[in-house]
């Protein structure tokens, strides 16, 4: 008995010591693995001794910078085996290799896998590599690289659909194993400021028909530039429409028929905390807050739904005429734009409009505003297919100043996500925020002036 009685005394101790120290010390919550998002090889069958590039998109849930670990069953890497980009030699015989990824945040790995084949072709095969698809503000040349990873003669002919950029050559042909570089050069000369597209199309009987569709930005004077202050995770399945900061917490609305949601997420982790969503009919666009309710317009339905901002319990609806793009607020009104260079200004309490202002540059109207924010007065606007944001005064409608923000996502980051769009302010510290649809990450960005 007394030696029973001491072990149970001695186990109520450490029962006892544990529960002191789980109150005692923080504990840190687990690590989660990172998450690898896409995994792919630029050609899943390669000739004996030829190559391919692979790339894998990961992110860390905690933003942890990670490490690239490639392995290969056969042949090996030329370049890049400790990137997210690399490239791979074929061995000189035929048959499936198998390509592994290892992604290490430091304390924990997720790998991936997939299998190129490797197989005599003696027939042309004509690859088409475009690094780059968007000009930004100074750079006027982008090059591709054409390349026959199989044999005999690929012949090729390129056309560019608009009259601002033309290649550098509109026909060629390529001996089995040959790479040329083509160049797309743009002419800014004549060009009004705004947002320009086009699309390169590459045909071959070597290939499938090649196109990339291709976006250049213009300003009329120097522009600012940015400096990144942190980063934040940010959710890939996200088409980031609007995006707010309010009373400590970050709003997010998204759009895509099907998908369009607005939430409330966790700036430092990217987790949405609470979310609802739109009818399969809707295609979510800008959102403002205003008192006690969030306000979230619609692309083409002409409805902006109202929500509950503690709850997102649904307060009713407003309508308006127009197409729906972005929205924010000043003091007194929201401020909506549509597609057009027309901001307009609505009563906040019946979303009636009030007022308009034409948005001009000094070359005319400046159309595509998208995701907007008041910000020091100035409302700031996404300048839609570029990676621009303007500054515009909104008695006048005056286009004041650029913001340049050419190069937040690398190469990788940005062949994967879709166009900048997502500007958010805290008055309380003046932070700036900016992200895109399907953006990794959410920028905390300081301006830098000309």
């Amino acid at each position: 008995m007394p030696v029973s009685r001491l072990r149970l005394n001695m186990l109520a101790l450490t029962v006892l010591l544990a529960a002191m120290s789980g109150c005692i010390f923080d504990v840190d919550p687990p690590n989660r693995a990172p998450v690898i998002q896409k995994l792919t090889a630029l050609s899943d069958t390669v000739p004996p001794d030829g190559a391919t590039t692979l790339t894998v998109q990961a992110s860390d849930p905690e933003g942890a910078d990670l490490d690239y670990r490639w392995q290969t069953s056969a042949g090996y890497f030329t370049s890049g085996s400790y990137d997210a980009v690399a490239d791979w030699q074929a061995p000189s015989y035929t048959g499936p290799c198998t390509l592994t990824v290892t992604v290490d945040d430091g304390r924990d790995e997720t790998a991936g896998s997939l299998i190129v084949a490797v197989a005599d072709t003696t027939a042309p095969h004509l690859i088409v590599i475009a690094p780059e698809t968007r000009f930004g503000v100074a750079v006027d040349r982008l090059p591709l690289l054409l390349y026959n990873n199989g044999g005999g003669v690929a012949t090729w002919e390129a056309e560019f659909t608009a009259d601002w950029a033309a290649p550098s050559s509109t026909s060629g042909s390529l001996a089995a194993a040959q790479a040329d570089t083509l160049w797309l050069t743009a002419d800014r000369d004549d060009l009004p400021v705004g947002a320009h597209t086009g699309t390169l199309l590459i045909t071959s009987p070597a290939m499938e028909s090649w196109h990339a569709d291709y976006r250049l930005g213009k300003v009329d004077e120097p522009a600012w530039t940015y400096r990144v202050v942190a980063r934040h995770p940010h959710d890939t399945g996200a088409f980031t429409q609007g995006l707010v900061w309010h009373d400590g917490a970050l709003y997010e609305g998204t759009g895509r028929y099907g998908g369009s949601t607005l939430r409330r997420v966790e700036l430092e982790t990217g987790q949405v905390l609470q979310q609802v969503a739109l009818g399969s009919d809707y295609f979510g666009e800008g959102i403002a807050v205003w008192q006690d309710h969030i306000v979230q317009l619609t692309w083409l339905n002409q409805t902006a739904f109202v929500w509950a901002l503690d709850d997102f319990a649904p307060q009713g609806t407003y309508t308006y005429s127009t197409q729906g793009w972005g929205l924010t607020t000043d003091t007194a009104r929201f401020i909506m734009s549509d597609g057009t260079s027309t901001l307009r200004f609505r009563d906040p309490d019946t979303f009636v409009e009030t007022g308009a202002v034409a948005v001009t540059t000094s070359t005319g109207g400046l159309a595509n505003l998208n995701e907007l924010e008041m910000i020091g007065g100035h409302v700031w606007a996404n300048v839609w297919l570029t990676d621009l944001i303007v500054r515009i005064d909104p008695a006048t409608g005056a286009v004041t100043d650029w913001l340049d923000l050419t190069g937040l996502l690398t190469r990788v980051e940005a062949s994967l996500a879709n166009v900048l769009n997502g500007i958010a302010h805290d008055p309380a510290t003046g932070r700036i925020f900016v992200t895109g649809k399907y953006w990794p990450w959410l920028f905390e960005i300081e301006v830098v002036a000309p």
